[in-house]
């Protein structure tokens, strides 16, 4: 060894001093030397360059989860050296010492060198060693004695190992340092292992990294659990859900919060993975309404444990309504008219839709309760919220409750396995719209006043209640007070309904409104055929002396109909009166659904358009009249 060490010496003299270089010099020093005497670099220095605390503080910060992973490493072998003359330092990418394990019989030659925390050791500052020439020639190396450039370095062993990140760009570097009397081969295969080592717990603490903003840019609820049902990992959406920190949802007992649920079996012993739509998590006395999935996690087969997906059910119900369609589609834009009232209306509507008071639209059948029902929800402050609207003249008696108020899984026969969310859920944060109030069935008429007292749903076959946050708006053709004097419309309803009161007047009491919504509708009707009929003096004069007993509705169907029937590019004769031709119908020769028709239109007819005498004078429930009406595209208003 001593004639090693001492031969390197002449070598190092017979080029730095001679400029002549020994052959048995190796390529990689003497290209080292080069860029030292290129730097003007001093050989009588090569002590460590200080760097400002300022600068050193920024690099430590950037560089923290380097020396985090990289101290148990460093630790680990310095627990094997810590006996000799060696040491372990930690660089950043441009040799800038940030982490020491230093042998303390060393150290008053580490202090004398500055080869300490906060300084620079790259070829520019210190000459060629191990740190510096590793970084410049971007391998890993070993450097003996006088193969460093300054002579204060050449009682010095040194092995330095690159460290690389996922991308392979250097981010550090590791180094063995000792006395140059007590070199060993295997100190530059420790490095290297030691290198190797740190980069495979970077990439691994990177995949962790990884995982954990996949897992908290999911925006509902996740956790994982082992076989225990210990949780192992959670997201900060199931956090923010439950209203703990991670600690606390940790200490959460996941099996007794699912002890409804046969996880053991069904996801742990047969890998199942399990799908409810409707699941209610009851922790810290409150109650979280989701949708559940729980899958079996697997390594090499073998089931592990499970995550939980956990989506509010208020945001599926906000993905339902949108689906389902949900929304309102007028505004009050779309309400035509010229008609002071209606105009005084429309401002009374605009005001009252910024609060989030009850509203009872009234007005005969067609003037346009529903166009203001939207229109009010389209301008309020829950806009963004759904809109669902329930024609509960349409809802068979026996079903009623369960449309409006849902049920649980199970709670009669025909009911989804899985339960079903009523209107009133899936209008939370929005506007339920009950048109035909006064067709409401009255023991439903309780529940609903139920609701509107305390916000609250009960499903049926439901233990508790659901909490709502739903602005009510009913629609009625009928004079509610005299249903309640006949015991059909509770009043105590009645009074809780007509907060706000709009009544809309007929299309009569609007003579200056007939003209422009007519026109309106023929601009329509032009648009989509794309032809340009025009109406004629007389007809305009004819639509202005009619009564229009079933207003706008009557007036639209009226255009259209005559639109279609006219041949002339203008619209000459009304033909607002002829209904239809009367059928002489041979039953043995006819469609039974012809048959049905004509009687159900027979019936409205007789009845003056109203349906539920027509159903009783057919003895048939007033929802199935409704169904047939929509099936045969019965215009009932034309009877009216």
């Amino acid at each position: 060894m001593e004639n090693k060490i001492e031969k390197l010496k002449q070598n190092w003299e017979s080029y730095i001093l001679h400029k002549k270089l020994p052959e048995d010099t190796r390529i990689l020093v003497k290209e080292a030397w080069d860029r030292c005497l290129a730097y003007g670099v001093d050989y009588n220095g090569g002590y460590g360059d200080i760097i400002p605390e300022k600068e050193l503080n920024e690099i430590l910060e950037r560089k923290a989860n380097l020396i985090r992973i990289a101290d148990p490493v460093m630790e680990n072998i310095f627990s094997i050296i810590k006996e000799t003359s060696f040491s372990l330092v930690l660089t950043d990418e441009n040799g800038v010492i940030i982490h020491v394990k230093e042998n303390e019989s060393i150290h008053k030659k580490h202090d004398s060198l500055r080869f300490i925390r906060g300084t620079r050791w790259d070829e520019k500052n210190v000459g060629a060693n191990a740190i510096g020439t590793a970084l410049a020639a971007e391998m890993d190396l070993h450097m003996l004695g006088a193969e460093h450039f300054c002579k204060s370095h050449h009682p010095w062993t040194c092995s330095a190992a690159l460290i690389r990140n996922s991308l392979g760009e250097i981010i550090g570097c590791i180094d063995i340092s000792g006395s140059v009397e007590d070199d060993h081969i295997h100190t530059f295969g420790i490095v290297t292992y030691a290198a190797k080592i740190i980069e495979k717990q970077m990439d691994l603490t990177a995949s962790y990294e990884l995982i954990e903003t996949a897992m908290d840019s999911v925006i509902d609820g996740l956790f994982v659990i082992d076989k225990n049902f210990r949780t192992t990992n959670a997201n900060k959406k199931i956090l923010e859900i439950f209203n703990v920190n991670r600690e606390e949802f940790e200490n959460i007992n996941i099996k007794e919060m699912f002890d409804d649920i046969d996880i053991k079996n069904k996801v742990f012993e047969n890998g199942e993975s399990l799908r409810i739509s409707d699941y209610t998590i009851n922790f810290k006395n409150n109650k979280h309404e989701c949708l559940l999935n729980i899958s079996p996690t697997k390594i090499s087969g073998r089931v592990t444990g499970a995550v939980f997906f956990v989506k509010e059910a208020q945001q599926v119900r906000k993905v339902v309504s949108h689906i389902a369609g949900y929304k309102a589609s007028y505004e009050f834009d779309d309400i035509l008219t010229e008609n002071e009232e209606m105009k005084r209306i429309i401002k009374f509507a605009k005001k009252i839709a910024k609060t989030n008071s009850t509203v009872l639209i009234q007005g005969e059948s067609g003037t346009g309760k529903e166009l203001f029902a939207h229109s009010i929800h389209n301008y309020s402050r829950r806009s963004s919220g759904p809109f669902v609207a329930v024609n509960c003249a349409a809802l068979p008696k026996d079903l009623v409750e369960s449309e409006l108020f849902g049920y649980e899984k199970g709670s009669f026969t025909g009911a989804s396995r899985e339960g079903k969310p009523g209107k009133f859920e899936l209008a939370n944060g929005g506007t339920i719209f009950l048109d035909e109030i006064g067709e409401l069935p009255l023991e439903m008429q309780s529940k609903l006043l139920r609701v509107i007292e305390n916000n609250k749903i009960n499903r049926i076959g439901s233990r508790y209640e659901r909490s709502t946050d739903v602005r009510i708006i009913t629609a009625t053709n009928r004079n509610l007070r005299e249903e309640i004097e006949q015991k059909s419309f509770r009043e105590d309803l009645f009074f809780r309904l007509n907060v706000i009161n709009i009544t809309l007047p007929p299309l009569k009491e609007r003579l200056e409104d007939i003209e422009l919504l007519a026109e309106h509708f023929l601009g329509q009707l032009n648009q989509e055929s794309k032809t340009s009929k025009k109406f004629s003096r007389n007809f305009i004069d004819y639509l202005s002396k009619n009564q229009w007993r079933g207003n706008v509705r009557e007036l639209r169907h009226c255009i259209q109909r005559e639109f279609y029937i006219s041949d002339d590019e203008y619209i000459r004769t009304p033909r607002v009166n002829n209904i239809r031709q009367e059928k002489e119908i041979n039953i043995n020769n006819s469609d039974l659904k012809e048959v049905e028709k004509i009687y159900i239109e027979e019936a409205l007819k007789a009845e003056n358009g109203n349906v539920i005498k027509a159903a009783k004078r057919l003895n048939i429930g007033k929802s199935t009249v409704y169904r047939k009406i929509k099936k045969f595209d019965i215009d009932i208003e034309v009877y009216k």
